[in-house]
């Protein structure tokens, strides 16, 4: 499957509740959690991982282990402002590169 780097994961707060874009060229795509919603910071928790999940997912095609996704979540995702954030697919794509070995 061929993906669209140039993508970007637009996440905000709309109306108090998280949502997530992934904004291509020409595409707008909503991606919804499969558990009750997403979260980030420092104080996300499980939240944080449904987040890492969707994100890495949506990146590399499959569904990462829970200890990728725990890394993404503490690494990456507890560091973005709190009122929301942009991040490139390509950012999550390199990290994915440098962390998983395959």
């Amino acid at each position: 499957m061929k993906t669209d780097d140039s993508r970007i994961y637009v996440v905000r707060l709309e109306r108090n509740r998280p949502v997530v874009f992934a904004v291509g060229t020409t595409t707008l795509e909503r991606l919804d959690p499969p558990g009750d919603g997403f979260g980030w910071g420092m104080d996300a928790a499980d939240d944080g991982l449904e987040l890492a999940r969707v994100l890495l997912t949506d990146t590399s095609g499959s569904e990462p282990s829970a200890d990728v996704a725990r890394r993404f979540a503490d690494q990456i995702l507890s560091r973005v402002p709190q009122d929301g954030f942009a991040l490139p697919r390509e950012t999550v794509s390199a990290w994915l590169r440098r962390v998983v070995t395959v």
